[in-house]
């Protein structure tokens, strides 16, 4: 008997560690399951293609069939109860088992996340490729409407055409931001200084293909989870300039010159261009929004609070792997409830200005170069599109303009500068990357005169 006394609670211990492990995996397969899901919903690649009913005219924006319902509401089911059992099976664990184990769901998430953005980007890549071609969507009739109704339609159509990637790119910068405030290692990581931070930030956004809309409250997060400014501005514009998908594309839709402009271009702004940035404003004190000097600026220190999303996190304990899901899925609603009206502000805007400033007239000239790097900084446009103005243009003889294009394009818009200009608290971040990416571009439009 006195031998069998111990053996009870050890029994009791692994049956609850087993439960543990088995409701990690079930929350990951299932969430893998409503990711995938979720991006055949919107690029219909995983059924025959008259299986799917297509909601968008002349581009769909959403493919249903009547399974993609059911299968939906069992992941969603399923992610709720396994959330339920890890909670209620962790208090069984040491400290230090949860830690690991949030690790481990902390890369799987992250994992998950990436895979769903390449595969939502790569079936994309590869239509786009074996069309030759790439265009600018239309889900429905924008040109249709009313003159004072059309910059809020393309607003419409724009969220249409990027809600897929505008969802995993909030995701994925609330996880991110999370675990930049939760991990020591991330943290240190980020928080590099000098040009070694300006090669991570560049190299980290390889694998996020985002367009500069998306980029741009990301690389506010990582900063004010604690990113040093050269790694996140690194990362806002190596994202829409250098994610593998697009850099495919170039090279299969472009002139080998022009590919290779818009690789080289690429490095030189992310990596140079942000370090160039950097140095420049590491000599001056920073000038805050708020002070005397800036009271003009007003605006900006209540846009700043807005996209103060750290302070959702900071203070909070993620210690588990339940407190890690439902602190990324807190700062993900907070994140998606301010940048989402945001861009459809801003595109609103553009839509508005775009008729007046994006007739390329005059031919292939400096003057066209200049105008077009004017154009480039301002606009936000979805990932790659950028190519499908460009390639015509090149068609037309007008290469210079359209180099510049390629460049300024998706490295920064109007959007990601206030965003990301809220979060540092400082103009001059923002006033001097747009100066070094239209220098560089108006340079790259020379060349190809």
């Amino acid at each position: 008997m006195s031998s069998a006394v111990p053996r009870q609670p050890l029994a009791s211990a692994q049956r609850s560690s087993l439960s543990f492990v088995l409701a990690l995996g079930l929350f990951v397969l299932s969430l893998a399951f409503l990711l995938g899901t979720v991006v055949d919903m919107r690029r219909a690649f995983l059924l025959a293609p008259e299986s799917y009913d297509k909601l968008g005219s002349p581009s769909a924006f959403l493919y249903v069939t009547p399974w993609h319902l059911g299968a939906l509401v069992l992941a969603f089911v399923l992610c709720w109860l396994a959330y339920r059992a890890l909670r209620t099976t962790e208090s069984t664990l040491s400290l230090s088992d949860l830690r690991r184990a949030r690790d481990v769901l902390a890369g799987l998430l992250m994992g998950l996340l990436v895979v769903d953005l390449f595969v939502y980007r790569i079936v994309q890549a590869q239509r786009v490729a074996a069309a030759g071609k790439a265009g600018i969507a239309k889900t429905f009739a924008v040109d249709a409407l009313p003159t004072w109704l059309r910059p809020f339609g393309e607003a419409v159509n724009f969220l249409l055409v990027v809600w897929h990637a505008t969802t995993l790119g909030i995701l994925l910068g609330a996880l991110f931001l999370v675990l930049l405030c939760s991990s020591e290692r991330l943290k240190r990581a980020f928080s590099l200084r000098g040009f070694q931070a300006h090669v991570t930030g560049s190299v980290s956004a390889l694998a996020y293909p985002f367009c500069s809309c998306c980029a741009g409250p990301l690389g506010a997060s990582l900063y004010r989870g604690g990113a040093s400014l050269n790694a996140s501005l690194a990362f806002v514009v190596g994202a829409p300039l250098l994610n593998v998908t697009t850099l495919f594309l170039a090279s299969a839709l472009l002139p080998p010159e022009f590919a290779l402009l818009r690789i080289v271009g690429g490095v030189i702004l992310a990596v140079f261009g942000t370090w160039l940035v950097a140095l420049a404003v590491r000599r001056r004190p920073p000038v805050i929004v708020g002070d005397a000097s800036m009271r003009g600026l007003r605006w900006l220190e209540r846009l700043t609070r807005a996209f103060a999303f750290e302070q959702v996190v900071q203070g909070r304990r993620v210690e588990s792997p339940s407190e890690l899901i439902a602190a990324w899925l807190r700062t993900t609603w907070v994140i998606a409830r301010v940048a989402v009206p945001m861009l459809f502000i801003a595109a609103a805007v553009i839509g508005w200005v775009a008729p007046v400033v994006t007739a390329l007239g005059g031919g292939n000239t400096v003057g066209t170069v200049i105008f077009a790097t004017v154009v480039g900084v301002l606009f936000m446009i979805p990932t790659w599109t950028e190519l499908a103005i460009a390639a015509p243009l090149i068609q037309q003889g007008l290469t210079g303009p359209a180099a510049a294009l390629l460049l300024a394009l998706p490295a920064v818009s109007l959007p990601s500068l206030l965003i990301y200009g809220a979060a540092l608290r400082d103009w001059r971040v923002p006033a001097l990357l747009v100066l070094v990416v239209a220098v560089v571009s108006i340079g790259a439009g020379l060349l190809f005169l």
